[in-house]
């Protein structure tokens, strides 16, 4: 798991313990696959509602800009269809929606990472744009919400912006 806004980074044993943690507790029912997890809509439904709690629908929305609260703004998974090992982005609010202005912005120096991503899943009104190279250079594809496969990046990535 990797937190945008002060870069620390920390590992675990199961999807289930890193959810809680990347959720700052609120999670921590969620599947111990991370393939699972992104096809359960309930937890989507959580994820995008950061003040949400386990087994709870209350305010669940969808997402609200601005919301202030340490949770998931994307999963990325090694492999094409969210197949393989899982790498867990939060941040602490919501992205604000115009592209041209990016909330969040990475280069994907965490071990391991670097050209490695094959699909992701985006939350909390965040899409995602990935680079060829560090720096947001070189070859890129689009924003979208989330991406099954990368195309023309199939693990070439190299830095992320989220708006």
């Amino acid at each position: 798991m990797v937190n945008v806004t002060n870069s620390a980074t920390s590992c675990y044993d199961s999807f289930t313990d890193a959810m809680a943690k990347a959720t700052d507790g609120r999670i921590t029912d969620a599947p111990n696959n991370s393939r699972a997890a992104v096809a359960d809509p309930r937890l989507v439904a959580q994820l995008n509602s950061p003040t949400a709690t386990s087994g709870s629908t209350k305010g669940v929305t969808g997402g609200s800009t601005g919301t202030a609260a340490l949770a998931p703004i994307s999963i990325m998974y090694k492999n094409a269809d969210y197949g393989g090992d899982s790498l867990i982005y939060q941040g602490d609010f919501d992205c604000s929606g115009p592209t041209d202005q990016p909330d969040y912005w990475v280069e994907l120096i965490q071990p391991g990472w670097n050209d490695e991503i094959g699909s992701y899943r985006a939350y909390r009104n965040c899409w995602l744009s990935l680079f060829e190279h560090r720096g947001w250079t070189g070859g890129s594809i689009g924003y979208a919400g989330n991406r099954t496969d990368l195309g023309i990046l199939d693990d070439k990535a190299s830095s992320i912006r989220w708006s």
